[in-house]
């Protein structure tokens, strides 16, 4: 499996959400992953009941079987009402449902082609399901969230292993150093 980064570039955020239409599953899995920085597994086993006009969802997460609430953005509640209501869903439906059987969440390869493909049309290989993980985080950051507070949700073991994860690299270090001005 080829080692995948975060979306470092507006532009290219913009675009990602601009490959599947509005109001499409493909794109709220997209903006999902994008907007919660929860693993895929975790965001397929959501049913509509679950995130259908919530501000928090609970999620065990299913890699470490921790609980931890989760605020959903209100861009993503808005993207859920209208998909929901366009899909014509139930409380009880996946939110991501497989087309081949609808009682059930699309598969994670299935997700994962999904997004490799959005990936592909705008120029960004590899995309994965982990690269929307990262972006989050690495949005977090850039927009100042602690670095201590993305470790804690990402369940990181340092600092470091975090920084390194969302993508903050010796070169982004060096720009520090380039930018300090102190006035001497």
């Amino acid at each position: 499996m080829n080692f995948t980064y975060p979306i470092k570039q507006k532009k290219q955020l913009k675009n990602l959400m601009e490959v599947y239409p509005s109001n499409s599953k493909n794109r709220l899995l997209l903006e999902f992953g994008l907007r919660t920085g929860l693993r895929i597994s975790d965001i397929l086993s959501f049913k509509v009941g679950d995130v259908h006009k919530r501000e928090y969802v609970w999620v065990q997460e299913k890699k470490t079987k921790k609980k931890k609430m989760i605020y959903l953005h209100p861009k993503l509640r808005q993207s859920i009402k209208l998909y929901a209501k366009t899909e014509k869903l139930s409380s009880n439906d996946y939110l991501f449902y497989s087309e081949k059987n609808p009682s059930k969440p699309i598969q994670r390869m299935q997700a994962h082609r999904i997004i490799s493909y959005a990936g592909d049309m705008i120029g960004i290989t590899p995309l994965s399901a982990h690269s929307l993980r990262k972006t989050f985080g690495y949005w977090s950051y850039k927009q100042g969230i602690d670095i201590s507070l993305l470790q804690t949700i990402f369940q990181h073991s340092s600092q470091a292993v975090t920084l390194r994860y969302i993508g903050i690299t010796q070169e982004s270090i060096n720009k520090v150093y380039e930018t300090v001005d102190m006035g001497f």
